[in-house]
């Protein structure tokens, strides 16, 4: 299933520490959401500072060699209710991917009060930071969403509704 594309207007309120409104940190590509990372050759994600917003030629470009996903981490407003990994609380990807953290993964470095979290340029207002902390940060430079090909991205419903 693929994600529902969110909106792209952004209000200044999704800038601001203080906004109650987060920003996704993994949101489809399309044109004014913000380019927040770019995927390494060993699989993790390098983080654009400041985050940068994309053009319509931007998305063609990154369309025509085939699933942008796979390659950038964009960053658009969360949408909540209106995406497939809401589960009612918060976002599922999120916690999914911390359920799933191997043993021996280094996640005391993202503990509480660490100092050695990810530079990022969204933790201010990121869905997965609010709902779960520095091991959100742990986790996310290891995330990548793959919305179609053999691994479609489905939704964390539909994931953990087939573990039950």
């Amino acid at each position: 299933m693929k994600r529902k594309p969110s909106p792209v207007s952004e209000p200044e309120s999704a800038n601001d520490p203080s906004s109650t409104r987060k920003a996704c940190p993994s949101t489809c590509c399309q044109e004014g959401v913000r380019l927040l990372g770019v995927l390494t050759p060993v699989g993790k994600v390098a983080y654009v500072q400041p985050p940068i917003t994309i053009s319509a030629a931007f998305v063609e470009r990154a369309e025509a060699l085939g699933h942008p996903e796979r390659r950038f981490r964009f960053t658009g407003p969360c949408v909540e209710a209106d995406c497939p990994q809401w589960t009612g609380a918060g976002c599922g990807i999120v916690d999914i991917a911390i359920q799933e953290t191997p043993v021996g993964f280094p996640t005391d470095a993202c503990s509480p009060g660490a100092n050695n979290l990810p530079a990022c340029g969204i933790r201010h207002s990121c869905r997965w930071y609010a709902q779960r902390g520095g091991l959100a940060c742990a986790v996310c430079p290891t995330l990548v969403a793959d919305t179609g090909g053999t691994m479609t991205y489905q939704s964390a419903e539909d994931i953990t509704s087939k573990e039950v």
